[in-house]
């Protein structure tokens, strides 16, 4: 979905879902939704929050958090916030249906013999040569379409799970979430 190239500037999520409130330290712990970048905010006085709520954390004004704190790794997230990490991400990958859909139609090889969507699981090659066929026909436009034109179950859940993996663990490749590493790059 990304590919990081250094000197260009890094992936950056406007909008996120909260995923663990500290009442006591006024501190809410999100992920964005669309890099699955998972950081942490201070919340403002009477800021009126929930879990799985979606809130602006770009620039400019926000009405529920003020100061950015830190970018954390899934194992630095409260436990709550882990238990909601599946079904947010289910979400997000839902309703940024147009947003995600583009990495069907977008993906590249990273290397000569491995293809981006091959690391969705369940995507062999045989897959991959009917997706790529399909897209050169015409841009996928919903999850139903990447559905019908190439025979795949449920593309969105192969996200989802593909992203999962991504956020819970220490995977050699990342083709849908930003890293804690190379965001935090340049803060050191």
């Amino acid at each position: 979905m990304w590919r990081y190239v250094p000197g260009r500037r890094k992936p950056h999520d406007s909008w996120a879902y909260i995923l663990y409130i500290d009442e006591a330290r006024r501190r809410v712990q999100l992920i964005g939704d669309r890099y699955f970048i998972i950081m942490e905010f201070i919340l403002k006085p009477n800021a009126q929050v929930s879990p799985m709520k979606k809130v602006y954390v770009g620039k400019g004004p926000r009405q529920e958090v003020s100061k950015f704190l830190r970018y954390m790794s899934y194992d630095e997230l409260a436990p709550s916030g882990r238990m909601l990490l599946e079904p947010v991400v289910a979400k997000i990958i839902q309703e940024g249906e147009q947003f995600f859909v583009n990495f069907f139609n977008e993906s590249v090889p990273i290397t000569p013999r491995l293809h981006q969507l091959e690391l969705l699981p369940g995507v062999g090659k045989k897959t991959l040569m009917k997706i790529l066929e399909e897209r050169s026909k015409k841009p996928f436009v919903s999850y139903s379409d990447v559905a019908e034109r190439t025979g795949l179950k449920d593309p969105a859940d192969l996200l989802a799970r593909r992203a999962l993996e991504e956020l819970t663990g220490n995977e050699k490749y990342y083709i849908l979430v930003a890293p804690k590493s190379i965001l935090e790059e340049d803060l050191i």
